[in-house]
């Protein structure tokens, strides 16, 4: 860091604390002395009469400083010496290494309280060098009571002489500017508690460049006062905390006294006529309990000192009390008609403006009544016709609001004829349709089924028609299957073909399409071995050698009876019904289907008897 740095730092640091009170005094100062200021809410008022022992007093008009000062260069300087017995100026470097001790001397001017011109003079002598000023420039002052913090800005003539060391005297212009802390003791006399000041000028020394020197010096004195020091009239200013209350609620009321003498306790005299004071001292409390709302009312003080009778002021402030609105209030029934026996609510809305709980209360003139903001109402024992409802609001200063609304009650109805019995849908017999090996063909995917089929399907197709007369939206599902003898691939085809047959059969036997659901499901849900036996052995139609002769061949009729096509009907609220697995063997084309059948033999007629001969 530079030298002139540090020492700028050093100086800085000195000022703030020499004008340290100035922030927090400039402003109690400026309200002291000021007759004109007013806090909001606030008059205030001042005395004519002077305080003269008070101790505070109007700033001087004339000041004169005078006390001991120290300064400090520690700067380096650059120039030029003739050396005795040579006529050859030579360098020298000189450093002004030791601090200096002398005196200081300012008079001062102020053309008001704040504002003055300053004329400052010192010198300060030491073994190194001496260093003189004489300076002259504007001063603004703080008055603060016994405090006065001040700072200034100073320029004029400089002499810097390097005694001893081979350099002459230099006188320069030069600058300077720093402040101060006085301590008041009387109207005539204070003390300077300290003083600041940074010096700053260019001495040239024949080097050819010039020397920037800075100075910081320090004082400490006396101060002789003139043309002031009359005394400030005591004067007050009230407030109050709350400008706008309700009837009932405290004021808090404040004076603030200036310029009394602060040894003496000083008198209160509180007067309001919205109200009770309560207390006493500088702050009060008004009980505005049974005033008037919508008024306002005034709150005077009076401040004495009773050690000295002409130390008196008064001021005056006031508040105003709220009227208070009455509450608010809204209902509406819900619903607003209903059927004799149903239930209705009437919801309120109601609040009060300033707050304050309310209480509600419904009633009717249908009997029905209520508290609270949602009454519920029984129209089982009312009469039908309209109903006319009213709330009724109240806060607690029973300040009341009230409101209409209305709900009808309508007769019950009479109750509907019972519904015409719906006859239930017919019972449908479904039968299983079956298929020869491999049909229909790719080629042919309209044939394969034979007549006996046929015949089948169409009687389906009759009693499915007269059930979707009845069930309109039931679905017939037709489940295609087909033996395991060939591919995964072609038995899928396979039976989807015979699934489109079947349907095309029953769509042409006037079925709708959209009623029929063809699925082809491959070689799944195979019968097996004992499911066909049983079959056979529970049909009535075959005789006793044809089922020994069907059991016998079990792998083919297991073969031909999985070549079957089953049909379901489905319909919401109505079980499912599923058609039989029955093997048509008593069908004229069964062989084509399963490959032959035993045939029946007619039992023989019973011989005639011949008529017996008549004897002759």
């Amino acid at each position: 860091m530079s030298l002139c740095s540090t020492r700028c730092t050093m100086f800085v640091a000195l000022l703030a604390w020499a004008t340290l009170p100035l922030a927090a005094q400039t402003n109690t100062e400026q309200r002291s002395n000021d007759v004109n200021y007013v806090q909001p809410s606030t008059v205030s008022s001042s005395s004519a009469a002077p305080a003269p022992d008070s101790g505070d007093y109007k700033p001087s008009r004339f000041q004169v400083f005078g006390g001991y000062s120290w300064l400090n260069s520690n700067s380096t300087l650059t120039g030029t010496t003739i050396p005795l017995g040579t006529i050859t100026p030579v360098p020298n470097t000189v450093k002004l290494k030791d601090a200096n001790a002398g005196f200081v001397v300012d008079v001062s001017y102020f053309f008001n309280k704040w504002i003055g011109i300053t004329f400052d003079t010192g010198a300060h002598f030491g073994n190194n060098y001496n260093y003189a000023e004489a300076l002259v420039g504007p001063t603004v002052r703080f008055p603060a009571g016994h405090l006065q913090p001040f700072i200034h800005a100073l320029g004029g003539w400089t002499d810097l002489n390097p005694k001893n060391l081979g350099l002459a005297s230099n006188q320069v212009f030069g600058l300077a500017g720093g402040g101060g802390l006085d301590l008041v003791i009387s109207k005539n006399f204070s003390l300077r508690l300290a003083q600041a000041d940074y010096i700053y000028a260019q001495h040239n020394y024949g080097a050819g460049n010039p020397t920037f020197v800075d100075n910081v010096r320090l004082s400490a004195g006396i101060v002789l006062n003139a043309g002031g020091g009359e005394a400030l009239p005591v004067s007050s200013s009230c407030s109050v905390d709350k400008t706008e209350v309700w009837a009932g609620e405290p004021v808090k009321a404040t004076v603030s006294p200036s310029n009394f003498n602060p040894k003496h306790t000083l008198k209160y005299d509180w007067t309001t006529n919205g109200g009770k004071v309560q207390g006493e001292g500088a702050s009060v409390n008004i009980d505005t309990t049974g005033v008037a709302e919508g008024q306002s009312y005034n709150v005077s003080v009076q401040v004495s000192d009773p050690k000295d009778k002409k130390a008196l002021t008064s001021c005056q402030t006031s508040f105003a009390t709220k009227k208070r609105l009455p509450p608010t209030i809204s209902c509406t029934a819900t619903p607003n008609s209903v059927i004799q026996g149903g239930a209705v609510t009437i919801h309120c809305d109601a609040s009060s403006p300033q707050g304050s709980p309310v209480t509600v209360a419904v009633t009717s003139d249908c009997g029905a009544s209520g508290q609270g903001n949602d009454v519920s109402i029984d129209t089982s024992r009312l009469q039908p016709g309209a109903c006319n409802v009213t709330g009724t609001v109240t806060d607690d200063h029973q300040l009341t609001a009230t409101t209409n609304t209305s709900f009808t009650v309508q007769p019950k109805p009479l109750p509907p004829p019972p519904p015409p019995p719906v006859a239930p849908p017919p019972t449908l017999v479904l039968r299983s349709v079956y298929f020869g090996t491999a049909q229909p063909t790719e080629e042919n995917p309209n044939g394969g089924l034979v007549k006996s089929q046929e015949a089948t399907l169409t009687e389906i197709a009759s009693e499915f028609k007269k059930y979707l007369a009845v069930k309109p939206d039931a679905k017939l599902i037709i489940e295609a299957h087909a033996d395991p003898r060939g591919s995964e691939e072609y038995n899928q085809k396979l039976t989807e073909r015979r699934a489109q047959r079947v349907k095309s059969l029953l769509v042409e036997h006037g079925v709708p399409e959209g009623n029929i659901q063809p699925v082809g499901l491959g070689t799944q849900h195979q019968l097996t071995p004992d499911e066909v036996r049983e079959q056979v052995e529970s049909n009535s139609d075959l005789t006793p050698n044809e089922r020994r002769r069907i059991l016998r061949n079990m792998r083919t009729i297991v073969l031909a009876s999985n070549r079957r096509v089953d049909l379901r009907v489905t319909a919401p609220g109505v079980p499912e019904q599923t058609s039989v697995h029955k093997f048509p063997w008593n069908a004229a084309d069964a062989l084509s289907l399963i490959g032959g059948r035993e045939k029946r033999t007619p039992a023989k007629a019973p011989a005639k008897k011949r008529p017996a001969r008549k004897k002759k």
